[in-house]
């Protein structure tokens, strides 16, 4: 088949009537529809991130993490960097430690430092989150430690909690702020088996999203102290992320808090189900088995453009959305997806998915 751009392949995606992650993709209507519906639409309309609803989804984000105070944002690249600047402020360094894999570190077009102005300090192995004996091993002065939490580039791995307390005290015993990366917070919860405000307590400050587990449109929300998220609240202006109008941002993220933060611990014990099953599929790996949240890589024996061809054909043909993208493995000729366990992934039994898994493998190798 002929390559397909990126519009095509959404096109593909939409027009399918299965898929093995998330829920199936809405269109413009579904939103309209959805949000329509919407009970926290009585709540009425906000202007420059200010209003009742906002004001809701700040409380209830802070109460959730059990943190003093919480400041919405439209995306986590702009929170992020005014919680690190915030810390920053009154420190004599510049320098941010974090995994060289995580979002900040690769996803953000060099922002931290052409931005920010904030320096990183990359420590961990490439496939191992770093714990306080790494911090322990720097010779330089910090403005901030961050985790991001799981660590999606290294197979959406958590740090086990005793690493993580352990980086928490050693932050705390150094004076150092220590800033969560909480993008898929809600996700790892069940694998930690703790309340929310137990995990939030271990950082001086937690960034969590509301459209990737959430199922929000876009937008996240940093919680800390009301001193932190005073000094943070200029940076969202500065960034220009004080949008004038943010309703559907707003309302499909309290919808996302009243019915899929529930479903949350379902999504993961089926994505454990799954992963395990997967693994014991000809040609197939899961990483890790089981996994830390509702996420995991899959590594096929196979290279990657031939498995996205054989993805993207076995959609047409079937209407089985499986895999969007594939990237290289460590190995020649190996590659690996990622599975998002969400609404659309809890009809598929782990044996008919691994058959699936298995047989995509096959088709790419005949490729």
């Amino acid at each position: 088949m002929a390559k397909l751009t990126e519009d095509e392949k959404r096109a593909l995606r939409a027009r399918c009537t299965r898929w093995l992650s998330f829920d199936r993709p809405k269109t413009a209507a579904d939103w309209v529809s959805a949000m329509a519906a919407s009970p926290h639409l009585e709540l009425g309309l906000d202007a420059y991130s200010s209003g009742p609803a906002i004001e809701r989804l700040e409380q209830t984000v802070a109460g959730l993490l059990g943190k003093e105070a919480a400041l919405w944002f439209p995306k986590g690249i702009v929170a992020q960097q005014a919680a690190l600047l915030a810390h920053a402020a009154d420190r004599p360094s510049r320098v941010v430690a974090l995994h060289p894999k995580s979002h900040i570190a690769l996803d953000e077009a060099g922002a931290l430092n052409r931005l920010a102005g904030l320096t990183m300090s990359a420590i961990g192995s490439d496939h191992r989150h770093f714990t306080a004996e790494h911090l322990e091993r720097l010779a330089e002065p910090l403005a901030a430690v961050t985790v991001e939490l799981p660590l999606r580039r290294a197979g959406f791995q958590a740090l086990a909690w005793d690493n993580l307390a352990a980086v928490s005290a050693w932050a705390r015993e150094k004076g150092v702020p220590f800033h969560l990366d909480g993008a898929r917070l809600w996700e790892v919860q069940p694998w930690y088996g703790r309340p929310l405000a137990e995990i939030a307590a271990l950082a001086d400050s937690v960034y969590v999203s509301l459209y990737k587990g959430l199922g929000g449109i876009a937008g996240c929300v940093l919680a800390g102290s009301a001193s932190l998220i005073a000094a943070a609240k200029p940076w969202r202006v500065r960034y220009g992320g004080d949008l004038p109008l943010a309703f559907p941002l707003i309302v499909t993220a309290l919808d996302g808090f009243d019915r899929t933060l529930p479903r949350m611990a379902d999504y993961h014990r089926h994505a454990v189900a799954l992963a395990e099953t997967i693994h014991e599929a000809p040609g197939v790996t899961v990483f890790p088995c089981p996994p830390h949240c509702n996420s995991f890589q899959v590594h096929f024996t196979a290279p990657a453009a031939a498995m996205e061809q054989a993805s993207l054909t076995f959609a047409q043909e079937t209407g089985t959305w499986l895999f969007g993208r594939f990237e290289q493995g460590l190995l020649p000729d190996t590659c690996f997806g990622e599975v998002a366990v969400g609404e659309a992934s809890i009809g598929w039994s782990p044996s008919e998915a691994a058959e699936a898994l298995a047989a995509l493998n096959r088709r790419a190798k005949e490729l």
